[in-house]
């Protein structure tokens, strides 16, 4: 047994179960404690009091007292220090929290490993399913859960201080993991050194906000290997990147790791055209023009038509490069020729309905705004319809089969609008493969009942034995995936919500005189 873990079973003397449900125990009695010592009433009438105070506030002179009433003034300077103290307790449990759920992780992925080779699994596939298990417990991305438990093998198994101090409450995870990133590229005993000169030293470590650690750390990691340094800043600009997240409202962040100079040196230029057009009397304001400046010259390649070609000096002055295209087109974004996926309603496309809109992969989007992104793009960008059939109950898109193994594409286009994500709970991933829930080995069909669209990582974790997936249906009749893991723990995924009236179950249909009842025939559209 591990040194780190023999210690706390001896000092607990009790299982490894039992001290952390401690643990949580301890913890929410605490916070309970607390909140019972908050008399909500009187809560209450410090919040009018508050509201009252400003009003009085707002007349009266500098530094002039303002009335409040006694209880009021005893429970502000009673509870305040009271107050400061549970968040720093509480800030404290979390970090020890953290601490152990490191320790647990590390062991758990021992364990789970020699299950592995018990059951015959081979080295190249050794350790398969392990993270996205603790992806699920820790209810996050399979993304994320690998980079804690880098960061967590690394803290448990080579630097003690920055476990103890994680330990101690002193140390976050979010700060463990930078004194871990910046050593990445040491040796073990370098390594060490920086831990025990960092985290050796409690009352500086306490003290020192993010940036001041991550400085101090890269400081005595250069000095170090200063060859080693140099070719970790070589590497990084050699990962130079692009990509994009979706964000609330329709939005997406477009994201670029590049080199400092780069970077500085795009930067100036949207700087300076923005600037420059503000000057000219655009309304808009700095941030949009910048937004704008950046996708209309990404999607239309300068120069521009009948734009002036910037000679010499302008290519070398960015102000000049401004002051030159001020009053062109080219602060305008136009539409591009891409391939998006709008789920919609007829209703909200062809009647002005107010339905809400999915773009596939983003978010949902009020229908006004879907139906003017098709409407807009006409003369500008290419626009295809297709027609999709929801289920008149569960609005869940309506089944396809197939006899082969592989998905055709026209199913994938279907999981893909259907799952718009990884399947996965908290996962959020693009989707990469299409996979049968119920294996095809194992007699799954061919069927977008059995099928559903997740991300490579979350596909290849699936393969490890123990464990299995089951196509169910939810409480409201949506259909759901269960997600069952090696260790005996589910987990179930539903899909997202279409756009569409959902008919309560069980209520009558009726349908006007002369027409056919759509739903006696077969789906109605979505």
């Amino acid at each position: 047994m591990p040194e780190w873990l023999q210690e706390g079973a001896d000092a607990a003397g009790a299982s490894v179960e039992g001290s952390a449900a401690g643990v949580v125990e301890q913890a929410r009695f605490f916070v309970a404690g607390v909140a019972d010592g908050l008399d909500v009433r009187l809560l209450e009438l410090a919040d009018r009091q508050f509201a009252d105070t400003v009003e009085l506030a707002s007349g009266a002179r500098t530094g002039e007292p303002v009335p409040v009433d006694g209880r009021v003034r005893g429970f502000v300077e009673a509870a305040g220090p009271v107050l400061i103290d549970a968040i720093r307790e509480l800030e404290n449990v979390k970090n020890a929290a953290c601490a152990a759920q490191a320790k647990a992780e590390v062991l758990f992925e021992v364990i789970e490993r020699t299950r592995q080779v018990q059951a015959g699994v081979g080295a190249s596939a050794l350790g398969r399913g392990t993270v996205l298990a603790v992806a699920f417990a820790r209810r996050e991305s399979q993304w994320m859960a690998s980079r804690h438990m880098a960061s967590a093998a690394r803290i448990v198994r080579e630097m003690p201080r920055t476990l103890e101090a994680c330990s101690n409450g002193i140390l976050s995870e979010r700060r463990a993991a930078i004194i871990v990133s910046g050593t990445d590229y040491l040796t073990r005993e370098q390594r060490g050194d920086v831990d025990q000169a960092i985290a050796g030293d409690p009352d500086t470590l306490e003290v020192l906000g993010d940036k001041e650690l991550d400085a101090a750390v890269k400081q005595m990691a250069y000095a170090f290997d200063r060859e080693a340094f140099t070719k970790r800043l070589r590497k990084a600009e050699s990962e130079r990147h692009v990509n994009l997240k979706p964000v609330a409202d329709g939005m997406a962040e477009l994201k670029a790791l590049l080199p400092l100079k780069h970077g500085v040196a795009v930067l100036k230029t949207l700087t300076a055209v923005a600037e420059s057009a503000r000057n000219a009397g655009d309304k808009r304001t700095k941030g949009q023009l910048m937004a704008d400046v950046l996708t209309h010259r990404l999607c239309r390649h300068l120069p521009c038509d009948g734009e002036a070609q910037a000679g010499p000096a302008d290519q070398r002055d960015p102000a000049g490069q401004a002051a030159a295209v001020a009053n062109s087109d080219c602060l305008t974004a136009g539409s591009a020729d891409i391939h998006l996926d709008l789920i919609m309603t007829d209703r909200a496309l062809f009647d002005g309905a107010a339905d809400p809109a999915v773009l596939t992969g983003y978010s949902p989007i009020p229908g006004p705004a879907g139906r003017e992104l098709v409407l807009n793009s006409a003369g500008q960008a290419q626009v295809w319809l297709r027609r999709l059939y929801t289920h008149p109950e569960a609005n869940a898109l309506m089944s396809m089969d197939s006899r082969s193994r592989l998905f055709p594409d026209t199913m994938k286009r279907f999981l893909f609008d259907q799952d718009q994500i990884c399947a996965n709970p908290w996962c959020g991933a693009p989707i990469r493969d299409y996979d049968h829930i119920k294996s095809f080995t194992a007699g799954g069909p061919t069927a977008v009942s059995n099928g559903q669209g997740l991300c490579q990582g979350c596909n290849l974790a699936k393969e490890a034995p123990g464990w299995e997936s089951v196509a169910a249906a939810g409480p409201d009749g949506r259909p759901i995936t269960l997600v069952r893991t090696p260790t005996g723990h589910s987990y179930s995924s539903t899909r997202p919500v279409l756009p569409g009236r959902t008919r309560p179950r069980g209520s009558p249909r009726r349908t006007p005189p002369g027409l056919t009842d759509p739903q006696a025939e077969g789906p109605r559209p979505g």
